[in-house]
């Protein structure tokens, strides 16, 4: 399984989908709570609708991407900002802030592609902190997956974090939840 983060869809970075990829390890499931990484400077989070891919899928037409996505998720990545600014700077990796163990929320539920279209609603302690919109993403998902599916295999099971629209500097004891057409399908605790 992969973990595909697209971080140009709203910015102006590019002219196509640009991407990285975390290990599977990257996953934090159940509702887990994600435990900040000791040494490593500020951590930033990101809300994201997750796509999962449903079929192998290689140099697919853009028309013919919706057969390709089984449904979506809820996620939040997060990132060692100090440690990415750092490797940005000395023109390194961004494994080390990006790929780290549990970098990587994800809901239990899937929902229905067409649920995405409702977007998605960012809460921080309850508060509504963020509004993901598929309306205000640079590039459609059908355009991600067939573009996606150009430069490499999509397989059954893998994961495609659409991006967000702003970063979120994680503090402890905070709750984030994401919820998607009116229903809670990410609500966890920050430690």
């Amino acid at each position: 399984m992969k973990l595909i983060n697209i971080i140009n869809n709203y910015n102006t970075a590019g002219e196509k989908p640009q991407f990285y990829l975390k290990a599977d390890t990257a996953l934090l499931r159940n509702n887990d709570a994600f435990y900040i990484p000791d040494g490593v400077g500020r951590v930033t989070a990101a809300p994201h609708i997750v796509l999962k891919i449903s079929r192998l899928a290689k140099c697919i037409g853009e028309r013919f991407a919706p057969r390709c996505i089984d449904g979506i998720m809820a996620g939040v990545t997060f990132t060692c900002a100090d440690t990415l600014a750092k490797a940005q700077r000395e023109g390194l990796p961004w494994d080390e802030a990006v790929g780290f163990d549990h970098s990587s929320a994800l809901s239990l539920d899937t929902l229905s592609r067409d649920a995405m279209l409702a977007g998605a609603t960012f809460y921080i302690n309850g508060e509504r902190h963020a509004e993901i919109k598929i309306s205000d993403m640079r590039f459609t998902p059908d355009h991600i997956v067939s573009h996606l599916s150009e430069c490499m295999t999509l397989r059954i099971g893998d994961l495609i974090y659409l991006g967000s629209p702003e970063e979120i500097e994680v503090k402890a004891g905070d709750n984030y939840r994401i919820d998607i057409a009116g229903q809670t399908l990410l609500n966890f605790d920050i430690k």
